[in-house]
């Protein structure tokens, strides 16, 4: 792997008001129109940057059509550097399967459905709360199930519930940053097994295609959904340290290289720096046409299963760089903190 220096935005954003959600996570872009910087590389890579900073940024009422949005995604991957083998993620769930849905868009193998129909007749409602299982399950990072997994998505949606049916963004960056020195050190030497072997065979039991070509990347082929990733990665868009290791795709691997006991420690552990610490998630209701881009590097996700009627969105997910940790890279927390000295530092030794 080649290290790189972090990005720095260029300010061609600087004309967009904007507010933070939290001080530490996600930003809201009021008056900006997505459909209107399509062709500007410059404040698309400016936007990425921002994405890999904060998490995740949201916006209104946005007119994008779902071609531009492609376009979008796969400029903010390319922008930052990402390898030029990386395209759109075509789902494993393949779009032949979607033609009950109704919509063109849902048969694009680049564009995924999040369908709460799809939810309840196919994936046996996962998540439902009437399980009794903790949600907390469900938190994941898009594709790490992928040798070379997602690094930006974007995700419009399209129909929504009454109310409910909200996505809670968790900051993987400060997740790292709770940890104590000697826990971050002991999480850089490993590795974890992300994916779930069995939907393959789960799909073709149920009649249904599953793609097992090119899915985004040369490396993301076979009927088999597990790869192994760094439990710390690096992001390499700000060089920050994140957590990686943990949520709902790892508890089909595990933490390798240890029993099986230290496994379940060690996601119950890092699970809970996530569920214990609030103030480290966002919240988003949603409303129709609403967008929110993420970096899967920064942030993990989850939805809140407690609405009755269809919620429907359309994803488009970039495939970015294979997991890595620099070792010369640092926290977010000790990066930030370096900027503020630098800049109440004298000038010209005064």
């Amino acid at each position: 792997m080649t290290y790189r220096a972090p990005m720095k935005v260029s300010g061609a954003l600087d004309g967009y008001q904007f507010e933070e959600v939290t001080p530490l996570l996600g930003r809201e872009y009021p008056d900006l129109q997505l459909s209107e910087i399509v062709k500007d590389d410059a404040k698309i890579r400016d936007l990425a940057i921002t994405a890999s900073e904060r998490g995740v940024l949201l916006f209104r009422n946005q007119d994008i059509n779902m071609a531009d949005f492609k376009v979008l995604m796969q400029k903010c991957g390319e922008l930052t550097g990402k390898p030029k083998t990386s395209r759109l993620h075509k789902d494993e769930f393949a779009s032949e399967n979607n033609t009950h849905l109704g919509i063109p868009e849902a048969l694009d193998p680049e564009i995924y459905a999040v369908s709460s129909i799809n939810n309840e007749k196919i994936f046996d409602n996962f998540l439902d709360p009437r399980d009794k299982k903790f949600a907390s399950r469900g938190w994941h990072s898009d594709e790490s199930f992928e040798n070379v997994p997602a690094d930006y998505t974007g995700f419009k949606m399209i129909k929504t519930p009454k109310s409910g049916g909200d996505t809670v963004w968790a900051s993987a960056y400060e997740a790292y940053d709770r940890l104590s020195e000697p826990w971050q050190k002991f999480a850089e030497t490993l590795t974890a097994s992300h994916g779930d072997p069995t939907f393959c065979s789960y799909l073709e039991s149920k009649g249904l295609k599953f793609r097992s070509e090119e899915r985004g990347s040369p490396e993301n082929v076979g009927t088999t959904l597990r790869a192994v990733h760094p439990v710390v990665q690096t992001n390499p868009v700000t060089g920050w340290k994140a957590l990686y290791g943990l949520g709902y795709q790892v508890q089909f691997g595990g933490i390798n290289d240890v029993t099986d006991y230290e496994s379940q420690l060690i996601q119950a552990y890092f699970l809970r720096i996530i569920t214990d610490n609030h103030d480290l998630q966002i919240r988003h209701k949603w409303s129709p046409n609403d967008v929110a881009i993420w970096d899967n590097r920064s942030v993990f996700h989850n939805i809140t299963s407690d609405f009755v009627g269809e919620r429907l969105a359309l994803r488009a997910v970039s495939i970015g760089n294979k997991p890595y940790i620099d070792p010369n890279s640092v926290s977010r927390k000790t990066a930030l903190n370096a900027e503020k000295v630098s800049s109440k530092a004298p000038l010209n030794g005064s």
